[in-house]
């Protein structure tokens, strides 16, 4: 089932002036060219203007642009077919029904970037870059997601990877080979690859706060005494009336939270955050709801 072509609409459906469309698997050329007229896979990362046409009944759908990508040097590293048509919501709706009535069936979510994780193309934590960089709110979420993307944390993760089976060989030989002609490994060898290790590992933990800060948002409680100004701030923070705000005392005790930005301005720069408001008192006889 990880080879069988699959199809579906990369780019968010509505009103648009193109839609992306990707074709994936074993057979993807052979499903495209039952759908798109004319096809021709070969020159390779050439794009071509094709007709989509609905392989059962022979009706037009679209004009588009369509590229081929054989594998392995493709996204999921498998044969590959990106399809540039007109946006809304029939055109691209009615191009993926030609290609699954052509023999693709519709890919599950992140399908496309579980075969790159299988095929080699990516790693998991490029996988989870991807999905960072697509769901990143702030400048500074997008930098860290595109330097995970580029295996920065990849990189660091395999140097301790090394360093651990090199510790690990060391403390092996120690113990299974003590009366070799080398003689036992030296205690400060040992230490040192140890020490190596343990720093390593420190300055990747130090690194964790921060990524859960750009990931979750950092989060900003205000709290105080009833008509303090709280929702007011609230408000003024989120740039939107979220919270009820009103000179009657005692017209909200639950809690209130949004997701919002930084501007550049903040001195604390583009980040996302999360404000929750919270009052301590009783309901009101006011009728305000």
């Amino acid at each position: 089932m990880l080879a069988d072509p699959i199809v579906a609409l990369v780019t968010p459906p509505g009103r648009s002036a193109l839609a992306m469309i990707r074709l994936s698997g074993r057979g993807a050329f052979d499903v495209a060219a039952r759908a798109l007229q004319p096809f021709h896979p070969d020159p390779p990362r050439t794009v071509r203007r094709v007709r989509v046409v609905h392989p059962a009944t022979g009706a037009r759908v679209d004009d588009a642009l369509a590229a081929c990508f054989p594998g392995p040097r493709s996204y999921t590293g498998e044969d590959l077919v990106e399809l540039s048509t007109h946006g809304g919501l029939l055109v691209p709706a009615a191009a993926v029904s030609a290609l699954a009535a052509a023999g693709a069936r519709p890919a599950a979510p992140g399908e496309f970037s579980r075969r790159a994780l299988v095929n080699g193309k990516l790693d998991l934590l490029q996988a989870e870059a991807t999905a960072d960089l697509i769901d990143a709110g702030s400048p500074a979420q997008a930098r860290s997601a595109l330097h995970q993307l580029d295996r920065g944390l990849s990189v660091r993760l395999e140097r301790l990877r090394a360093e651990l089976l090199e510790l690990e060989a060391l403390i092996a030989y120690d113990i299974d080979f003590p009366e070799e002609d080398d003689g036992a490994v030296a205690p400060a060898k040992v230490e040192h690859a140890w020490r190596t290790v343990r720093d390593r590992i420190a300055q990747l933990l130090l690194t964790a706060p921060e990524g859960e800060r750009l990931r979750e948002g950092a989060l900003l409680v205000i709290a105080g005494r009833p008509n303090a100004g709280k929702s007011s701030l609230f408000n003024a923070l989120l740039g939107a009336e979220r919270a009820i705000v009103t000179e009657v005392p005692g017209t909200r005790r639950a809690t209130r939270s949004r997701r919002t930005r930084c501007s550049k301005a903040s001195p604390f720069g583009w980040w996302t955050r999360r404000a929750c408001a919270r009052a301590w008192t009783e309901w009101s006889a006011s009728g305000l709801k």
